[in-house]
């Protein structure tokens, strides 16, 4: 994993620890971004909406600036 490369549900935990401290990622999906990512898309699209929402708004930002680059297909965000 690129340490540069990252996803929506890892920068919401990043800026919101109650959520990842809310939230036990099971042992089969540590340490693989995508497969952390696809064990906590669904989880903070249903509890989390207001963060979420907050973090798409800065990644949007990041995207316009250029500082970050989104990647539809993998859905992984490169810090730039």
């Amino acid at each position: 994993m690129n340490n540069n490369e990252t996803t929506v549900p890892h920068m919401i935990l990043e800026q919101f620890p109650h959520i990842g401290e809310a939230i036990e990622l099971p042992d089969e999906v540590k340490g693989d971004l995508t497969a952390e990512h696809n064990f906590l898309f669904p989880i903070i699209m249903k509890e989390y909406k207001k963060e979420w929402a907050i973090v798409c708004e800065e990644v949007d930002k990041g995207i316009e600036a250029g500082t970050l680059v989104f990647n539809g297909e993998t859905g992984t965000i490169t810090k730039v």
